[in-house]
């Protein structure tokens, strides 16, 4: 077709504004409409500067994928084995606290007081599960920005070529040379190496070569094993993308059951937890049907190393020596506390008091202990000792 893509597309903006709108539906519309896309790309930015120095070391996008997932899964370990530590005293003191929400039903603040004593006596920390599920959310979204703007973040393009590259490709659209409704779903640099990949290449001769190279092979490492585009977005046509979706939820499911196991089986008061987790496979079906497949590849790598690190750290900590470990603890603690309460009797009995050292008040107990832990220090270091009888 003939006339010059800027000065059309100069004319579309002045007619209608903004023609690029045909991308930001679905799952664009969360993330890539004009004020969100600047948070995005907030969470895309360092992402972006880790994936292109992979993408330059292995020249390959998918092996870059996996690597950056590797290194993701890595980055993460120490909060992996906090939180499978924390399930397991969780699990643990489940029999506990049953027992404090049936002593004290209907008393919501005694019930709390009552566990945050027993998660501090254990060392539990309620919020220590969470942390592993919002790292991986970040890291979700900044690699979402990533392998949507892969022109930004991998190619590193400056932002006038990126833009003079999107208006062609914003007028191939509006003149009908491009099918907008296959790329609706996606972003406008992914279509923009979609119109280079696919045979559209001469109308972004004005970027200059050395740019349109580039990007041509770049588009030509989003064909994952020769068999489909990771710049396509899945649907439930019977082809190969239907795969990244099955896969998706199958990995997902995987990685429940192994994360499952690596609690435990002693988890009976947790059906919370239990139920998010087993949403997650079904959240993950229905997710790559709405983004290109290069971030269903990216969630199936990110459930297959997770399900092997699963595998891994339950042999180093398995949920039934971890669970006689706490219980040994827990049977300490409360021998130790028999044993002071035993001792402050005796101490008692020996100074000639006959009131009961259950029956004291609060005041008074805290008021023996602190006098004998002085009366101790005073006999430890030589010094006189004289109570205080106020």
């Amino acid at each position: 077709m003939e006339g010059n893509p800027t000065a059309h597309v100069r004319q579309l903006r002045r007619r209608q504004r903004p023609v690029r709108a045909v991308f930001t539906i679905n799952i664009s519309d969360i993330c890539f409409v004009e004020g969100r896309k600047k948070r995005m790309a907030i969470l895309g930015a360092p992402f972006g500067v880790v994936m292109r120095w992979i993408f330059e070391l292995v020249q390959n996008y998918g092996l870059a994928l996996l690597l950056f997932t590797i290194l993701s899964r890595l980055v993460m370990i120490p909060l992996t084995i906090k939180q499978t530590k924390s399930s397991a005293k969780m699990a643990i003191v489940q029999p506990e606290i049953q027992e404090i929400q049936r002593k004290y039903a209907g008393n919501r603040q005694k019930i709390n007081e009552e566990m945050m004593a027993l998660y501090g006596k254990v060392g539990y920390n309620p919020t220590a599960g969470c942390l592993p599920m919002l790292v991986q959310m970040v890291i979700l979204f900044g690699i979402i920005d990533v392998i949507f703007r892969p022109m930004t973040h991998i190619l590193n393009l400056t932002a006038s070529v990126i833009d003079r590259a999107n208006d062609i490709t914003t007028w191939l659209i509006a003149e009908g040379l491009m099918d907008a409704s296959a790329r609706a779903q996606q972003s406008i640099e992914l279509a923009t190496l979609y119109a280079i990949d696919g045979g559209l290449v001469e109308y972004f001769h004005e970027i200059g070569p050395t740019y349109i190279t580039s990007m041509q092979t770049f588009a030509g490492q989003m064909h994952f094993l020769g068999t489909f585009n990771l710049m396509d977005t899945p649907s439930l046509e019977m082809n190969a993308l239907m795969l990244i979706p099955i896969l998706s939820g199958v990995t997902s499911v995987l990685l429940t059951m192994a994360t499952m196991g690596q609690m435990g089986a002693q988890a009976p008061g947790m059906p919370n937890m239990k139920i998010m987790m087993w949403m997650m496979p079904v959240f993950s079906t229905v997710f790559t049907f709405m983004i290109p497949a290069g971030v269903g590849i990216y969630w199936i790598y990110a459930n297959v190393i997770g399900y092997i690190q699963a595998k891994i750290l339950k042999i180093f900590y398995n949920p039934k020596e971890m669970a006689e470990k706490h219980r040994a603890q827990m049977e300490e603690i409360k021998e130790r506390e028999r044993q002071e309460r035993k001792a402050a009797k005796e101490r008692a009995k020996e100074r000639g008091e006959t009131d009961d050292i259950e029956s004291m008040s609060k005041k008074e107990q805290n008021r023996r202990r602190l006098a004998e832990a002085r009366k101790r220090d005073a006999e430890k270091y030589g010094d006189s000792y004289h109570e205080d009888d106020d």
